[in-house]
């Protein structure tokens, strides 16, 4: 039997495989696309990452923005912070300001514009082996009166101090300086129980700083050793200083500076706050006229740090003390005078130089009536062995054997003779008590000093000083045997405190 064939399926599937025609005839056609299609699709996977990667730094830049933005926030809370604390500044300023100007104005209401003060207290402490005596040495009459003066020994002079300075400098440069110094000071020396040991003005002269007129009572211009006891090295002074020099002139000059040069010159009283007239039993007055004049020039080399040389004359009239009678022309207790020194010091490196030489003569001043002439010479020598520590050499030499000896100023009792410790004036051997075989036999001094000076701080300094005293006549009193003796020693200390 014959098997009957679907005619349906059979055109369905004809119909089936003549639509897929075209596509099978494009088939290479078709992997070309697709070729190309995973290429795009590449490139867009590349475009993705590329967007990824600015993505992210666009996000690190907007975290670097955001720091940017946080530290310059910061920034302007801390700008804020110092315009505010500048405001507070600004505005303490602007009160103390004011505060100042209050104060410069009280102060120029009161007088204190321009206005220092300055100070110092200096206690000592002084052995003396001939005399026996062991004492703090401070301040003290040493003859125990009030009313008296003060005895000035070489052992008892110008140290264990006090002083109190006031100096004022005005609008116009004038200087104004007042210097109180009590029993130790040159008031107390030549004038009663008097304080003052400066009392000066120094003005310019048409308004040139460089040429002053100078007034008033000047501390004596002499010499290489100051005065106070912080500005000197030993404890005790040179003999020079003690017996040749003046105390202070009360009178007026000049004061004129050019360059390295620097020229003084006044005409007044000498050691004298004025000279007195003498009123005798009849009722004339002896006068009381004794004008001198002194000078001073220094010179400061200008190769040297700190170095100078000066010279000094006094010529007129001073007191003479002199209580012998004499026709040499002594007259109202004061008597022609001839002066004339040297000095000079420099400082290199730790080393420091000091010397003076001196020559004087008084009228009627020696000790049997004749003219007291005298001739001297000083140098010390220190050395910084650290900036603290100092030691010192001193050595000094006084030829006073003229008319039995006699100094500037004359002959006051037994000041030159014998029965001090000054080692002056005539021997007991060669010469009676009323001077009169003393022509020519007065005793020459010299003396030796070594120490050391430490500053314990800048306001503060310790000094420590052996002293050994000779003469070539047996001057020196010893209270332990009556006796007298050619030589003396001396240890002292002292203290000086400065503001």
């Amino acid at each position: 039997m014959q098997k009957k064939v679907n005619t349906k399926f059979g055109l369905s599937m004809i119909a089936l495989s003549l639509g897929f025609a075209p596509v099978l005839a494009h088939a290479d056609t078709n992997a070309q696309i697709l070729k190309e299609l995973k290429a795009l699709q590449a490139q867009v996977q590349q475009l993705q990452a590329k967007v990824q990667a600015q993505d992210a730094q666009l996000k690190e830049q907007g975290a670097a923005v955001q720091a940017q933005d946080s530290a310059l926030k910061a920034q302007q809370s801390q700008v804020a912070s110092a315009a505010a604390a500048a405001d507070d500044a600004s505005s303490q300023a602007d009160h103390n300001a004011v505060q100042i100007t209050g104060l410069k104005g009280a102060a120029k209401r009161t007088g204190m514009d321009g206005m220092t003060v300055t100070g110092m207290i200096a206690p000592a402490y002084v052995y003396n082996q001939d005399l026996q005596s062991s004492s703090f040495v401070f301040l003290n009459r040493s003859n125990g009166s009030v009313g008296g003066s003060t005895i000035y020994n070489y052992d008892n002079s110008s140290f264990g101090q006090a002083n109190i300075q006031f100096q004022k400098v005005m609008s116009d440069g004038t200087k104004w300086t007042l210097n109180l110094v009590p029993d130790r000071g040159a008031g107390s020396i030549y004038n009663g129980t008097s304080i003052i040991n400066e009392a000066s003005v120094s003005m310019p002269i048409n308004g040139d700083q460089n040429t002053r007129l100078i007034a008033g009572q000047i501390p004596d211009w002499e010499g290489y050793e100051y005065v106070f006891d912080n500005q000197t090295y030993a404890v005790t002074h040179n003999l020079l200083f003690d017996f040749t020099e003046l105390s202070y002139y009360t009178g007026a000059g000049v004061d004129v500076t050019r360059g390295s040069w620097e020229w003084k010159a006044l005409v007044g009283n000498m050691d004298s706050p004025r000279y007195y007239y003498t009123m005798p039993a009849n009722a004339v007055p002896s006068g009381g006229r004794a004008p001198g004049a002194v000078f001073r020039v220094d010179y400061t080399p200008s190769s040297y740090d700190n170095a100078d040389i000066g010279a000094w004359a006094m010529i007129g009239k001073l007191p003479n003390a002199s209580t012998v009678a004499t026709a040499s022309g002594v007259s109202g207790g004061n008597s022609s005078v001839q002066m004339f020194e040297l000095d000079a010091y420099m400082t290199h490196a730790a080393w420091g130089y000091y010397g003076q030489v001196g020559y004087g003569k008084q009228v009627g001043a020696a000790y049997n009536g004749g003219d007291a002439k005298w001739w001297g010479l000083s140098g010390t020598l220190t050395y910084n062995f650290t900036p603290r520590l100092l030691g010192f050499a001193r050595a000094d030499y006084l030829n006073d054997s003229a008319n039995g000896g006699g100094l500037v100023g004359g002959v006051n009792g037994s000041d030159l003779a014998n029965g001090t410790n000054n080692g002056f004036g005539p021997s007991l051997a060669t010469c009676d008590a009323t001077g009169a075989n003393c022509s020519g036999n007065g005793a020459n001094r010299y003396e030796l000093s070594f120490g050391t000076d430490y500053q314990i701080s800048k306001s503060t300094k310790l000094k420590l000083e052996y002293r050994h005293d000779g003469s070539n006549l047996p001057t020196f009193v010893n209270v332990s045997t009556s006796s007298y003796k050619k030589s003396n020693n001396v240890l002292a200390a002292g203290l000086a405190v400065s503001f």
